[in-house]
């Protein structure tokens, strides 16, 4: 019962981060461009689908990734290398 309450709770979190993207959308599809939506069943299915993929892209990198990182951050925060912690640290940011 756990992994299932688990699981809920990471599909309601990826549901609220993509709740902005999915209301904008709507909003936009409905009031500016004034058209309905073509098929609101797979629209649903195609969210739904997309919700369960984030879930398990954010599930992969907090068990892959992320991991990495840390290790990656403490080795340099240990090594006391100035040089290097903010090389790491331009390419993190000039990357996202």
């Amino acid at each position: 019962m756990p992994l299932i309450h688990l699981a809920f709770n990471k599909l309601k979190a990826s549901f609220l981060d993509l709740l902005p993207v999915i209301l904008v959308v709507g909003f936009f599809q409905l009031v500016v461009i004034r058209q309905p939506l073509p098929d609101l069943g797979q629209v649903i299915f195609g969210s739904v689908l997309v919700v369960v993929g984030l879930m398990l892209f954010v599930e992969g990198l907090e068990m892959g990734l992320f991991p990495i990182g840390e290790a990656m951050a403490n080795s340099l925060t240990r090594k006391g290398s100035l040089f290097w912690l903010l090389t790491f640290s331009f390419a993190l940011g000039f990357s996202t």
